[in-house]
């Protein structure tokens, strides 16, 4: 199986020759093995099974064992129980001791297939001794790797860890790559059930480079991957995975066990991604294919798919929650973890049917998941079983206390992923519990409860220490490479070594342990956990009016005023209508931005209404709030690039956006860098970008000037690293398919968030011209991936950015602007102010309301 097309073929040419009946023997087994990898099983029984005739016809005993040992475990993945240990029985009756240890390998495995965790144990650990003493390094190879499954399957996960450690290494110093191969899938299955997803993903990654490498990818590996990514809240990879997966699988329609598997796993991924049609029928394709092998346990977890599906589509009834309760209860310990969802999916169906005897004992038992050895994201379910079960019963304050304890549970989690993606994705796990909370205390708590609610969930990425990632030799060499072939682009091979190369950046940070450093934060010990201070904001806030903006789910926007010393909660508008008037104002501004001034004033009149509206739905009864002072707005992720400055509440105001109350209270009252150092950095081309940089160097004397072909990645890294003050003036690249990709383009290629987080001080002010460079991807329960959320999270205390596309020629003029009222005293915010009162134009106008101060500098 190292290498299955060559074996393929010099088998072929042996059976097509004058060969002696042994040869042919292996020939054709060699044959089968392939075609049973390839999930080719209907075909590999007739190919084994015409080896086996042969070789009785030549009276070669030990073969013909052999070659019913292959038979029965082909037969076992068709799920052929009955007929695969008849032939392992065969087997066994005609060999001694070390072709005897073969066999009990393959049957140890067949075990397993079918749940026999004891049987399979037993199997392997009596193969192994035996192997052991004769020397026979690949065959021991495989029964310790057995013997690891059994005892992972059996709950002892570091004692199986350390098994298939052993099996790796005998295979590889026996040459056996491909068994290497399947050892290190896995060892990648194992670090998942042991909740350690960045060696999860690391070992996965790895699997799959090997086997196509091999030539020949199982659905397995496909299978488990596709589980680890959504785990790890990469739900789009996953659902690519997922379709591969099932791809691979309608071409193996023989093989029943690896459809049934595969497909529920693929039915899980689409159920995550929204997908609950695809999910229901994938689902249902499984129940059907395990109904007819027999494999109870895998019908009844498709079964439980297929109610979750239909839950999410909308059938709530009494059927469905006693149909769920029931499946749990018979599901094995082998799905522990999908008994604890079906439980959970029993207990709200319960709730939402009037059934609360059922419910109260679905969700008790699910409850106890909360606690024990399980995996991050068990316990977090675990936790939300018991909120759901303190809120039936009507206590408030258990119920709070339970979704904090989740929560808390998940910020370990998330302390435990060393990439800022993962750390923001993986705060979708947490999304339940969080609208649990807040919604109970925006019915019934105190502006101060809702806050602090609020808060517990939004920001993660800024409350929570820095992920170390500085030293990467690697990942700065990767982006090395991928900088030459941007600014090479210009060719579909061209293209597609990009995209090769961001993939091998993107699996080398997903498995990347963490190792975060302590921050300058006050933490929680359990987790790390930086909590909001109400009275140290409302103190710090002096003048200022914070506004934190949440939408309930299917519901309305609320707010909480903070000014005065005092907080206030008011409702605002419809959630659902917001994004739509939000885009209206975008496209409005983009192209009155780049239109002649006359055009971009009938733009501007044009979108006014829109606009009023957008106000009242954001902010509705806080606008009157507000007082006469600076205002910083804290908005859900899915808001954070509303034109903000175009509000006409908010136009004549100095205006701040902040990803969470937290974070700037952070960056306001972080200490600026006692060296006053200036970067100023051009890209490329000054005509287009840019041009204001040759000004204010002008401006700055002692400043670091970057531009033309200077203007490298390296060296603006450089420049970037510890300054007081940055200004970059360069195109920018949105990346909306993968917003840590999100780029400014310099001479030498683009600077990627990759890039960023790779500073050991970020600039403590930065203002960026490049078009849309203050756009991020909504991610995860409240989280922002893209530019300026990392330089916020890393330590940048006030960032100027666009919305939408601007005019280059304006951008120079609001730079302008903003760099005077900097050397003056002001904050970014209050030189933005400056900046929009001086647009003499409507383009100009257009321009100063695209940009945002973001932080709290």
């Amino acid at each position: 199986m190292s290498s299955p097309g060559e074996a393929g073929r010099q088998a072929a040419r042996v059976l097509v020759g004058s060969a002696s009946v042994l040869d042919r023997t292996y020939a054709l087994q060699a044959l089968a093995i392939i075609e049973r990898e390839r999930g080719e099983v209907a075909r590999a029984i007739r190919t084994i099974r015409r080896g086996i005739r042969i070789s009785r016809s030549g009276s070669l005993t030990t073969r013909t064992a052999d070659l019913e040992a292959s038979l029965g475990t082909i037969l076992a993945l068709a799920g052929r129980r009955r007929a695969a240990f008849a032939a392992f029985a065969s087997a066994l009756a005609a060999v001694g001791e070390p072709e005897n240890a073969r066999v009990l390998v393959r049957r140890a495995a067949a075990h397993y297939l079918f749940g026999d965790f004891e049987q399979s144990r037993g199997d392997s650990q009596r193969a192994a001794v035996i192997l052991e003493r004769y020397g026979d390094v690949g065959w021991q190879a495989r029964a310790r790797s057995n013997l690891a499954g059994a005892m992972v399957a059996s709950g002892l996960m570091l004692e199986g860890d350390r098994e298939f450690a052993k099996a790796q290494t005998l295979a590889e110093s026996g040459g056996e790559h491909y068994q290497a191969t399947i050892i290190v899938q896995n060892r990648g299955d194992t670090a998942h059930r042991m909740g350690d997803l960045p060696r999860a993903l690391r070992l996965l990654y790895d699997a799959r480079r090997r086997y196509e490498e091999l030539g020949v990818v199982p659905p397995e590996v496909l299978r488990d991957l596709a589980v680890v990514q959504l785990a790890a809240g990469l739900t789009e990879d996953a659902a690519t995975t997922a379709d591969e997966l099932v791809a691979v699988l309608d071409g193996a329609r023989d093989s029943a066990l690896r459809r049934s598997d595969g497909f529920i796993a693929a039915a899980i991924v689409h159920l995550a991604a929204g997908n609950a049609g695809r999910a229901a029928d994938l689902a249902r394709r499984a129940a059907r294919s395990s109904r007819r092998q027999g494999h109870d346990d895998a019908e009844r977890h498709a079964r439980i798919v297929v109610l979750r599906a239909q839950a999410e589509a909308g059938a709530v009834t009494k059927r469905h929650a006693r149909a769920a309760a029931e499946l749990a209860a018979e599901l094995t310990d082998r799905f522990a973890s999908e008994r604890l969802d079906a439980l959970v999916l029993a207990g709200r169906l319960a709730l939402a049917t009037k059934l609360p005897d059922l419910a109260e004992e679905a969700l008790r038992t699910a409850a106890a998941g909360r606690r024990g050895r399980g995996s991050a994201l068990r316990r977090a379910t675990g936790w939300y079983a018991q909120a759901l079960l303190a809120e039936s019963a009507g206590d408030r304050r258990a119920m709070l206390r339970a979704c904090g304890r989740g929560l808390d549970v998940l910020d370990t989690h998330a302390l435990s992923l060393g990439a800022t993606e993962l750390r923001a994705r993986a705060t979708m796990h947490g999304s339940d519990l969080a609208a649990l909370a807040t919604r109970r205390v925006a019915v019934d708590g105190s502006a101060r409860q809702l806050l602090r609610w609020t808060e517990r969930w939004r920001g993660t990425l800024h409350s929570l220490p820095w992920p170390e990632a500085r030293h990467d030799a690697e990942l700065a060499a990767e982006l090395g490479r991928l900088r030459a072939v941007g600014s090479l682009i210009g060719s579909h091979a061209d293209e597609a070594e990009r995209r090769r190369i961001e993939e091998r950046i993107r699996r080398h940070v997903h498995g990347r342990d963490a190792a975060a450093p302590a921050g300058p934060a006050v933490r929680t010990p359990t987790t790390g956990r930086r909590r909001l201070d109400v009275r140290e904001l409302l103190d710090t806030l002096g003048d200022r009016t914070l506004v934190s903006i949440v939408g309930l789910r299917g519901g309305r926007f609320h707010a909480v005023v903070a000014r005065g010393g005092r907080l206030k909660h008011v409702v605002a508008g419809d959630a659902g209508a917001a994004l739509n008037e939000v885009e209206y104002a975008k496209f409005a501004l983009r192209g009155a931005a780049l239109a002649a001034d006359a055009v971009a004033g009938v733009l501007l009149a044009a979108a006014e209404p829109g606009l009023a509206r957008l106000q009242e739905t954001m902010l509705g009864p806080a606008v009157r709030e507000l007082g006469d002072g600076p205002v910083v707005l804290v908005p859900p992720s899915t808001m954070q690039s509303v034109p903000w400055g175009a509000l006409p509440a908010l136009r004549d105001r100095d205006v701040t956006v902040a990803p969470s109350a937290t974070a700037w209270l952070r960056a306001r009252t972080s200490t600026p860098p006692a060296d006053r150092r200036v970067a100023l950095i051009a890209g490329a081309d000054l005509a287009s970008s840019g041009a204001e940089v040759g000004v204010l160097a002008g401006v700055y004397t002692d400043a670091t000037v970057l531009t033309g072909d200077d203007a490298t990645a390296d060296a603006a890294l450089a420049a970037l690293d510890g300054s007081w003050l940055a200004h970059v003036g360069a195109h920018g690249r949105y990346r909306g398919d993968n917003p840590m990709f999100s780029s400014l383009e310099l001479a030498d290629g683009p600077l990627t968030v990759f890039d960023i987080e790779r500073l050991q001080s970020p600039p403590y002010r930065l203002l960026l011209t490049a078009c849309e460079s203050g756009v991020g991807s909504p991610t995860g329960a409240d989280e922002l991936l893209g530019l300026t959320t990392s330089l916020s999270a890393l330590g940048t205390a006030g960032l100027l950015a666009t919305v939408v596309p601007v005019s280059d020629a304006a951008s120079v003029d609001l730079s302008l602007v903003v760099h005077e009222r900097l050397r003056a005293g002001d904050d970014l915010g209050a030189a933005l102010l400056a900046a929009r009162r001086a647009a003499a134009g409507a383009r100009d106008r257009a321009t100063a309301w695209s940009f945002l101060a973001l932080g709290g500098a």
